[in-house]
């Protein structure tokens, strides 16, 4: 079989295949052995893949493939799924997570020794251990990439996560008894309330995040990433555009893309919402120049982090906890959140007789089970009262 001429290392196979040849120490004799990928379709790409390896013997990062660590390869990949520059942060954040469950439970396997029933076992025990459905349905998610991209680099013959099953949960009682469960939002009065101690009790600029949200039915993460250039005064509308990522504290921000191609919109403001707004510019301006000496320039956000980082955007955490405090003085439900505002902007839309369509261009998403969940309960009252109309109406005529 003869060696291609234009790539060193590379051979031809019998088959028209093509391989690298390269060496690596033997850990336990401490010689040097000859090793060979595995074929390609080309010499080009057989040549380019020798380079990694070399690459990698070089680092010391190299391991040979038979030997291979599930912990290892996990660690691998996250490098691969990260490094392609098309992944939000925030997914990067979630597939590590799981990855570290995968590691603890799995890490010191060998990749190739991972068998279908194994993993399967793993997921069961999952659910023994109190694992929520939601949680290891999103754990597979994540596995099943992972596994596929080692088939795919033929480091595994077989991808033991192709055929598994999350868990059945059956439903108790109680949760078949509540089985059109609404999601968790403030009644109109309720609001009302929350609001009015807000803005008598709490920090003036808290109470017009908690006001911006309830009549936008903005993502927390979309009001905070909001900038001055980001309000139209002339059409009353803001632009929506990008998301506040925080993981690892305020400091270390990022703004990203929103959720979805969706959430990309613009939000129609009412004055009422559009007066809070000017509120809020003007206790910004009136917080910058108080602060001048301390400011940091990373743009001009709408909502402030008024601690240690003054001109950072203001932190969900931070108005995550005003809002559990205000709910306690308000008497309130304290498990609601701010998220629980953007149902609320849902419910009181609905009330007010907004089209479902409308709405969900609004919020920034076309089909979404919460927020029609929500519509049907708020309407399906109005639904009984025309049906009730219709008995008025035709009352004496048989």
């Amino acid at each position: 079989m003869a060696r291609a001429k234009r790539y060193p290392k590379v051979r031809e196979l019998s088959n028209g295949r093509f391989t690298y040849r390269y060496s690596v120490i033997n850990s336990e004799t401490g010689k040097r052995k000859q090793k060979e990928t595995r074929g390609f379709s080309t010499a080009k790409e057989a040549y380019q893949e020798g380079l990694r390896i070399e690459e990698e013997i070089a680092r010391g990062i190299y391991i040979e493939e038979s030997k291979l660590l599930v912990k290892d390869w996990a660690d691998k990949w996250l490098e691969i799924y990260s490094s392609s520059g098309r992944v939000k942060p925030s997914s990067i954040h979630t597939r590590r997570s799981n990855l570290s469950v995968l590691k603890r439970k799995l890490g010191f396997l060998k990749l190739k020794d991972v068998t279908p029933m194994i993993y399967q076992d793993m997921l069961d025990d999952m659910k023994k251990e109190g694992k929520q459905k939601n949680t290891i349905s999103n754990f597979h998610t994540t596995a099943k990439m992972m596994f596929k991209k080692a088939k795919q680099l033929e480091l595994i013959a077989k991808n033991p996560t192709e055929d598994a099953e999350i868990p059945v949960y059956s439903k108790t009682v109680e949760e078949l008894e509540t089985e059109e469960e609404i999601p968790r939002f403030l009644e109109k009065n309720e609001l009302a309330t929350l609001l009015k101690v807000s803005q008598e009790h709490g920090d003036t600029q808290m109470y017009h995040a908690l006001f911006v949200l309830s009549y936008t039915g903005l993502r927390v993460g979309e009001m905070l990433a909001l900038k001055l250039s980001d309000i139209d005064r002339i059409n009353k509308r803001i632009k929506v555009a990008k998301t506040l990522f925080e993981r690892g504290g305020i400091k270390k921000f990022k703004l990203i893309p929103p959720k979805t191609k969706s959430s990309r919109r613009s939000v129609d403001l009412g004055s009422s919402v559009l007066k809070i707004i000017s509120k809020q510019e003007a206790w910004r301006n009136e917080f910058i120049m108080f602060r001048r000496n301390e400011i940091h320039n990373v743009g001009d956000f709408l909502f402030l982090n008024q601690k240690t980082l003054p001109g950072y955007p203001l932190s969900e955490g931070d108005v995550l906890d005003f809002m559990k405090k205000m709910l306690k003085k308000s008497g309130l439900n304290e498990s609601l959140t701010p998220h629980s505002l953007r149902h609320t902007y849902t419910s009181l839309m609905a009330e007010a007789g907004v089209e479902l369509p409308a709405i969900q261009r609004l919020l920034g998403h076309s089909n979404d089970v919460i927020t029609q969940t929500i519509y049907l309960h708020i309407t399906k009252t109005k639904k009984k009262e025309a049906v009730d109309k219709l008995d008025s109406l035709m009352s004496g005529v048989f």
